[in-house]
């Protein structure tokens, strides 16, 4: 009966969004029983210990190759492991600056260097595996691992017209790191290799792109239309073939908002929060193959031709919990995001161009772009299923402005039937104009798609029926082919809906309702901060046929934020001031690690508002991680979590990578 128990624990682990510390690229139906036990132990003993006293330093001791506290401190046969450490530190590629670096499982790291370099690393021998060099200019913008197919997926991008309005161009290389390495956990012989997939490119100012899903080779990216202020689709529905879609979603673009995109059932979803809620945008992919035309060849640049608005459009507001030693603050006007003229799936009639906003540079972590403009927000059901406290955003914006966002996934390997949930956490900041000091503070939560279950019904999105006719968009061709597509048999859209009922004229569930008003429930750390931020400049070496207009971009400074699933870790200023219980310093320029836990997730969480939690209250507690003594944070360039294993991993100036590793 051992290994069904220990199964059952692992199920509601994963049901709670906690990631076992597997080896490698080992799946949990492969583990052995006593893997399992020792997995689903850890595990626990993460979940429990984080949330109570925070992360300590492993134990450390005499082993061979594999060490029992943590998987990134075992060693390749032939070495003798460094027994009294409670970290390690490897290597970073000789002679290069880290600009990008994540781990990949316990056994690698991949990074990419300010020269445009991508390097696999192995973290048990410390040496090279492979590296791929695309030249100077290339940027890593996006990564993602499929641990079934055992294969990393990266896209490397560049400048090619550095303009910065919709004539702007990009080019975009679709790169896979693929490994040979079995179920077992072990590396293999054969070194991992690069592969190219494919490449394209894009017009406007791309502000994200997402690898939706890798084995269905399907794509998107947010491009940000400086004529019509809006945001722009841009989709490769299949990589393998010379077709795109690029339409205007006509949702306005402001730079307060933070944006993701998540593929759902066959729909891609446009994620967007505001300082005061959440909206999600579905646009079917039957709906957007409408809109798919051909490239001649890859080297050509897409043109937008159609304004279509989403399908389905769900929005609900955060909880904002009541915070000790914060006075209350009147909320600012709601802005919610909108698309103008819309209904489901009609294409627009007109989009006339406004103003452009403040432009700003697109970034791996999330973007500044967003959206404003009322709409009719859909119903979130009766008022009588929750009571969730209405307290005000205890840090508005202004004067808090999102300096950075983070969208998580559930990345690591889970079992069939775990519920997909997501989270998100973002980094404020309020800039003191006398002082010219920063103050940032961290707000997470979780969300789950679709945001609001009373309100969205699979098959209704299924049906749906369109017409597509309309005016060319203003970036459109001229002479360009008209596409159309229309159905007599469309839906009665004039139908009234009951209190009780959603627009689909479903009933709404109690329990989806109570569900998915807690996962609204916006978390804070204890306390604002000064985070470290390094400044992200790169040396451009123009080619002699380079137009005078493609210049190196403008330092940047990047703060060192790393965020995993209801985690958090930075590095930050120490203060001797306001918060007496923190370590004391004499020097000025003091810096130390730091660490939060968020409010964990449970599919119970509409239990959320019972006083008796702690995190009902506060929030994220933030602890001080020990550290190595020969670490100099001075020197950090780029800093990494990885909840599932305990580690926090730094890369430093002077060509080393430290491993911490906690329990």
């Amino acid at each position: 009966m051992t290994r069904p128990v220990y199964r059952q624990v692992a199920n509601d682990l994963l049901r709670r969004s906690r990631a076992l510390p597997l080896k490698g690229f080992q799946r949990i139906t492969d583990l052995s029983t006593t893997q399992l036990i020792r997995a689903v132990n850890k595990a626990t003993r993460y979940e429990y210990s984080w949330q109570r006293r925070g992360p300590r330093p492993i134990g450390i001791g005499p082993y061979t190759y594999i060490n029992e506290h943590s998987n990134y401190m075992d060693v390749g046969k032939g070495i003798v492991p460094e027994s009294e450490q409670w970290y390690k530190v490897v290597s970073a590629p000789p002679g290069e600056e880290v600009d990008w670096l994540s781990p990949i499982t316990s056994s690698y790291t991949l990074c990419a260097t300010k020269t445009g370099k991508v390097v696999c690393w192995d973290v048990q021998t410390d040496r090279c595996l492979a590296e791929w060099i695309p030249g100077k200019r290339w940027e890593l913008w996006k990564c993602r691992v499929e641990f079934e197919e055992k294969t990393v997926y990266f896209t490397m991008a560049k400048v090619t017209n550095a303009t910065n309005d919709d004539t702007r161009t990009m080019e975009f290389v679709l790169m896979r790191l693929r490994f040979f390495d079995g179920h077992t956990g072990e590396s293999a012989d054969s070194p991992p290799v690069f592969e190219h997939v494919t490449e394209f490119k894009t017009r406007g100012i791309v502000m994200n792109v997402f690898l939706l899903d890798p084995i269905a080779r399907l794509l998107s990216a947010f491009i940000y239309s400086s004529l019509t202020t809006t945001i722009c689709l841009y989709a490769l529905l299949d990589w393998d073939k010379n077709e795109y879609v690029f339409i205007d979603t006509g949702i306005e673009c402001i730079p307060s908002s933070n944006w993701s995109c998540i593929l759902f059932e066959r729909n891609i979803v446009i994620h967007c929060e505001e300082s005061h809620g959440a909206f999600q945008y579905f646009y079917p992919l039957h709906l957007l193959e409408s809109f798919s035309k051909i490239l001649d060849d890859k080297s050509g640049i897409p043109m937008i031709s159609y304004c279509v608005a989403p399908a389905v459009k769900l929005h609900r507001k955060f909880v904002f919990p009541k915070l000790k030693g914060i006075s209350p603050t009147p909320s600012d006007e709601a802005t919610t995001p909108s698309a103008t003229n819309g209904t489901n799936g009609a294409v627009y009639t007109h989009l006339s161009p406004s103003p452009a906003p403040p432009q700003s540079s697109p970034t791996t972590n999330g973007t500044n772009a967003s959206v404003s403009s009322p709409i009719p927000t859909p119903s979130a059901g009766p008022s009588t299923l929750i009571s969730p406290p209405t307290n005000t955003n205890p840090f508005p914006n202004p004067p808090w402005c999102p300096d950075s966002a983070h969208f998580v996934r559930q990345w690591w390997p889970t079992l069939p039937g775990i519920p997909r949930v997501s989270c998100t956490v973002v980094l404020l900041a309020a800039h003191d104009t006398e002082t010219h000091h920063t103050r940032f503070m961290l707000a997470q939560h979780y969300f789950r798609v679709p945001l609001t279950h009373g309100e969205w019904d699979p098959t209704a999105v299924t049906a749906l029926t369109h017409k597509l006719v309309g005016a060319p968009h203003a970036l459109r061709l001229p002479g360009e082919r008209e596409v159309t597509r229309s159905d007599s048999n469309s839906k009665d859209k004039g139908k009234e809906t009951s209190h009780e009922e959603n627009s689909w004229g479903r009933e709404i569930k109690q329990e989806e309702e109570v569900e998915d008003a807690a996962l609204m429930n916006l978390w804070y750390v204890d306390t604002p901060f000064e985070v470290v931020c390094v400044a992200d400049s790169r040396e451009e070496e123009l080619d002699d046929d380079d137009d005078d207009d493609d210049e190196a971009e403008s330092d940047r400074p990047r703060p060192l934020v790393a965020v995993d699933f209801g985690h958090a870790a930075w590095i930050e200023f120490v203060d001797n001031e306001d918060d007496p219980t923190r370590p004391r310093s004499d020097d000025l320029d003091a810096k130390w690690l730091r660490f939060v836990t968020f409010p964990p997730f449970d599919e119970g969480l509409g239990k959320v508002y019972d006083g008796e939690k702690p995190w009902a209250k506060t929030g994220g507690v933030v602890r001080t991680l020990d550290t190595p003594p020969e670490l100099n944070l001075d020197l950090v360039e780029t800093i990494n979590i990885d909840q599932s294993q305990g580690a926090v991993i730094l890369s430093v100036r002077d060509g080393l990578i430290y491993i911490l590793c906690y329990e």
